[in-house]
């Protein structure tokens, strides 16, 4: 029989399409996600969406959306999505996970840059 969600897969397939998720519960390096950015690992990436903790933003995450060469970044002072600041049970929870990003490409989509630099993140804040 068919299976829930069967047509995305087969549309992921035939496109060779690959999805990664990133997610830190420590700030991350600015300077690293750029060179990440700016590397031929992420030539491959055709969608990203995120919300991003930087040690260099001091108290505002980043909200990153990403389509093709087009790239959006915007800066609060709360997590998106998680209220107005207010310190309540969502948000605490929602800052033990500081960072999530998906990422979304084509085949030659590798994990390897994204685990460097996810070690680094946790290198630098132990």
């Amino acid at each position: 029989g068919a299976r829930p969600g069967g047509a995305a897969l087969l549309h992921l397939q035939r496109d060779a399409l690959r999805s990664l998720a990133f997610s830190s519960s420590a700030p991350l390096s600015l300077p690293a996600f750029e060179a990440l950015r700016t590397s031929a690992a992420w030539a491959p990436v055709l969608r990203a969406k995120g919300f991003l903790r930087f040690a260099e933003c001091g108290s505002y995450w980043l909200t990153l959306q990403m389509c093709g060469p087009r790239l959006e970044v915007t800066a609060t002072r709360h997590r998106p999505g998680s209220g107005s600041g207010g310190g309540g049970e969502a948000e605490r929870s929602s800052e033990a996970r500081s960072s999530e990003l998906v990422l979304i490409g084509g085949r030659r989509l590798d994990e390897a840059p994204v685990e460097s630099w996810r070690s680094a993140a946790g290198a630098a804040h132990r």
